[in-house]
């Protein structure tokens, strides 16, 4: 519920924000890819949950509540936490309290991936910006009505891939099976519906102002990279690769000035949010 709520508005900002749906039909959309990205692509986790979390339910229970509790805390401060990475860090310091063996080559692999994924998410979004928009069209009015098809279907794919990673990652955790789908398909719908008003409200507007163009790459490049952290079985946060293509965008304008403060706090909230689980995870 939590994560569908929160990060419905990384997903469809734009559409609610921008008019191009209203807000009903912006959080169907979102919380119809949460959905079919969980059931369709959840599996894939399935490597990710086994590597790093023992399939007892007494830890997983641990596991959960911390990271949890962590993500809650995050929300109430309005701080834009990863719920990925707080439970991958919970369960890699569980693992190290109880002596349970740790594929090390697995976390290695995982490491690397949250530290490229922004750098990746910053060059395309630049060299995208810079090859595709930064030209002048003909029939901008003929632009403008494609860009619209086009963000509405960025924006499945980026609530898409936030339910085949993250809520799979979720799902694995406990156990893939047909109980725990049905209780997180009620969490999806009843978060996006009754959890999301405000959030998507403040970021769509936010993101609005970027114009078209911009929020269409940053969804784009965002949803690209964690579809292929997905398929390669690696738990990854949208939030990382989301704003880091966002800021990606941004620099691609020669005479724009940048507010750099947003982008560090983020930053640190991504070392804060495993390094924090790790840390309760291991005391617990």
């Amino acid at each position: 519920m939590f994560v569908s709520g929160n990060n419905l508005s990384a997903a469809v900002g734009t559409l609610v924000g921008s008019r191009i749906v209203s807000r009903i039909a912006g959080v169907f959309i979102g919380s119809m890819g949460f959905f079919l990205g969980l059931v369709l692509e959840g599996r894939f986790l399935k490597g990710a949950a086994i590597s790093l979390v023992p399939h007892t339910y007494i830890y997983i229970s641990y596991a959960f509540f911390i990271a949890f509790m962590i993500f809650v805390f995050a929300n109430k401060g309005r701080a834009p936490l990863s719920l990925t990475m707080a439970l991958a860090g919970t369960a890699i310091g569980i693992d190290l309290k109880i002596h349970y063996p740790i594929d090390y080559g697995f976390v290695l692999i995982m490491v690397i991936f949250w530290a490229l994924a922004p750098v990746i998410s910053i060059i395309f979004s630049y060299i995208t910006e810079k090859a595709f928009f930064h030209r002048d069209y003909k029939n901008v009015w003929s632009v403008a009505v494609y860009l619209k098809i086009l963000i509405i279907v960025a924006s499945f794919l980026t609530a898409f891939t936030l339910g085949a990673n993250t809520l799979g990652f979720i799902a694995n955790v406990e156990g893939f099976n047909p109980y725990t789908i049905l209780v997180m398909t009620a969490g999806i719908f009843i978060g996006a519906f009754f959890l999301s008003n405000g959030v998507i409200k403040r970021v769509g507007e936010e993101m609005y102002l970027m114009r078209y163009s911009n929020a269409l790459i940053s969804l784009i490049v965002s949803s690209l990279i964690v579809e292929v952290a997905t398929l390669f079985a690696i738990p990854l946060s949208n939030t990382q690769t989301l704003t880091s293509s966002v800021f990606g965008v941004g620099i691609s304008y020669k005479y724009r000035g940048i507010y750099m403060k947003p982008f560090f706090i983020i930053i640190l909230t991504w070392i804060i949010s495993p390094t924090l689980g790790f840390v309760l995870g291991y005391m617990v």
